[in-house]
C-alpha cells in the first residue's frame, strides 16, 4: 500500500515537472517568435546621487534620438544642441522607479555563504521618460536627419568561443555575462535579439566550425526554425596578452557583412559590436524625410485579409514601416485589399523593409493577374487616408476615421466587393454608360503580398 502511494507520488511529481517544462518551452518560444516592433520614444536612466533631473532628461532624450535615427554619433550633428534644448518640452510622461539590480547565477555562486536576507540586493532608483513621437519626428525632419520606423529586424545571434584552443558554441546559460552585455546594448539601440536554444536539434544542425568558417549556407539552414529576419554570428577569442579579438558576420536579405573588433574589456567589445550592427542596419533602413519630399506612390495588393481585426494589424504594420509616409485604402474585394502607399526614398528600400517583417509574403505574378481582371463593375476608387493626424486640431471627429474603416471593411466579413464610393457593395451598372466609362479606373497593383496568419 505504502509502495503504491510512493510510486503515485513520484509519478505525480514527474508529471508536474513535465508540465512545467512544457509551459517553460511555450514561454520561450513565445519570446523567440515575437514581433519586431520596438519602443523607440522612451528611455530609462539609472539615477545617481549627484545627477540632477535636467541631466537625466537630456541623457534619456539622447538615447531616444539614437534609437530613432539609428546613429550612435547623433551628438556630433550640428542640429543636436538645438534639439537638446527642446527636450523638456517634448516629454509626454515620466516617473521614478525602484528595482533590484539584475544578477546572474554566477553572482550567487560567488557568495554561497550568504543568507537569503543578505543576498537580497538594495533596490536602485531609475528615471523613466517617454517623449512625444510627433515632436521628435518633426525635429529630425527639420534637421534633415534619418528616421527609423518601429519595425526593426529581429536578429538571431550565434556565439562561438575559442578557449584554450577548443572552439564551441556558447549558450545563454553558459555565458550569462556575455549575453547580458549583448542584450543591454541591443536594448539601448532598439535592436530585437533572439538567442538559440542550442538543444539537440541545434547541435545536429550547426557547430562552432560553421561559425568559424563562415559557412553561411549551414548557418542559414540552422537558423530557419527561429524565423528571424537577420542572423548575426560572433567569434570570440582572447590572446595571451588578454586582448579579446572578435569577428562579426551579419546575414540579411541575401547579403553578408563582416567586421572585426579588438578590446581588452570584453563588455566594451560586445557593446561596440552591437553599435556597429545597429549603425549598419540604420544605413539600410533609416530614411531622411521632410514635409517637402516628392511623392512616390505604389499600388499594393494584399491577399488573405479575412476580417477587420486582421486589417487593423496590417494597417498598424504598414504605418510603422520607416519607408511609408502615408497609406490610403483604395478598395476591398472578398479577402483582398488594395493600398495606395506613399513612400520615402526608392521603391527597393520599401520592398526590402517589407521583406524584413514576418507579416507579408511576396507573390510573384504578372500584371495580367491584376485585381480588376474579373471585375465587370465600373467603379470610381478614391483613397481614404487611414492616418487622420492631418485632421487634428481642425474640429475633426476623432472617431470618424475608425467608423470610415469599419464601413469600408464590413465586406471582408461579408465576402463582398467594396469601393470607397460604394461602401455597401451595391452594383452600379445601372448608371449612365458614359458616366460609368468616365469614372472607370483599372487597378493594376505594382506589388502583391500574402498576409501570413
Amino acid at each position: 500500500m505504502k509502495l503504491n502511494l510512493l510510486l503515485q507520488g513520484k509519478l505525480h511529481s514527474r508529471l508536474a515537472l513535465l508540465a512545467g517544462l512544457i509551459f517553460f518551452n511555450l514561454l520561450v518560444c513565445g519570446q523567440v517568435f515575437a514581433g519586431s516592433a520596438v519602443k523607440l520614444y522612451e528611455a530609462t536612466i539609472k539615477v545617481s546621487e549627484n545627477k540632477p533631473e535636467k541631466q537625466l532628461i537630456e541623457e534619456a532624450f539622447t538615447h531616444v534620438l539614437i534609437k530613432v535615427t539609428g546613429h550612435s554619433d547623433i551628438s556630433a550633428s550640428t542640429a543636436y544642441p538645438a534639439m537638446l534644448a527642446k527636450a523638456q518640452d517634448a516629454i509626454s510622461q515620466f516617473r521614478y522607479d525602484f528595482k533590484a539590480p539584475e544578477t546572474t547565477d554566477s553572482d550567487a555562486d560567488n557568495n554561497p555563504g550568504q543568507t537569503d536576507l543578505q543576498k537580497e540586493p538594495k533596490k536602485e532608483k531609475w528615471f523613466w521618460v517617454r517623449f512625444n513621437p510627433g515632436m521628435i519626428d518633426s525635429m529630425l525632419k527639420q534637421a534633415q536627419l534619418p528616421i527609423w520606423g518601429r519595425v526593426h529586424p529581429n536578429t538571431l545571434v550565434w556565439l562561438a568561443m575559442d578557449t584554450g584552443g577548443q572552439r564551441a558554441l556558447q549558450s545563454e546559460y553558459e555565458q550569462p555575462q556575455i549575453y547580458q552585455a549583448l542584450k543591454q546594448q541591443a536594448d539601448e539601440r532598439a535592436i530585437p535579439l533572439t538567442f538559440p536554444f542550442l538543444d539537440l536539434q541545434d547541435q545536429n544542425n550547426i557547430s562552432a566550425t560553421d561559425i568559424w568558417g563562415n559557412f553561411n549556407d549551414a548557418i542559414l539552414l540552422a537558423s530557419r526554425r527561429y524565423q528571424s529576419q537577420a542572423v548575426l554570428t560572433i567569434r570570440l577569442m582572447q590572446n595571451k596578452k588578454g586582448v579579446w579579438n572578435s569577428q562579426w558576420n551579419l546575414l540579411m536579405l541575401g547579403q553578408a557583412q563582416s567586421w572585426q573588433l579588438q578590446d581588452k574589456d570584453q563588455t566594451h567589445l560586445l557593446s561596440a559590436g552591437i553599435d556597429e550592427l545597429a549603425d549598419r542596419l540604420a544605413q539600410q533602413f533609416a530614411q531622411v524625410s521632410s514635409d517637402t519630399d516628392s511623392a512616390n506612390d505604389v499600388l499594393v495588393q494584399i491577399n488573405n485579409v479575412s476580417n477587420f481585426q486582421e486589417f487593423q494589424e496590417l494597417d498598424d504594420y504598414l504605418r510603422n514601416l520607416a519607408s511609408v509616409k502615408a497609406q490610403g485604402l483604395l478598395m476591398t474585394q472578398q479577402d483582398r485589399v488594395v493600398y495606395k502607399i506613399t513612400y520615402r526614398g526608392n521603391k527597393n528600400a520599401l520592398i526590402q523593409e517589407i521583406r524584413l517583417g514576418d507579416m507579408l509574403n511576396s507573390v510573384e505574378r504578372s500584371h495580367n493577374n491584376s485585381l480588376d481582371a474579373n471585375l465587370n463593375d465600373a467603379r470610381e476608387f478614391k483613397p481614404v487616408i487611414l492616418d487622420n493626424s492631418h485632421e487634428r486640431g481642425k474640429g475633426h471627429d476623432p472617431g470618424s476615421a475608425l467608423s470610415e474603416r469599419e464601413k469600408a471593411l464590413k465586406s471582408l466579413d461579408a465576402g463582398t466587393s467594396t469601393s470607397m464610393d460604394n461602401p455597401q457593395g451595391q452594383n452600379i451598372q445601372g448608371q449612365n454608360n458614359s458616366t460609368a466609362k468616365r469614372s472607370s479606373r483599372t487597378l493594376i497593383s505594382d506589388l502583391e503580398y500574402w498576409l501570413v496568419r
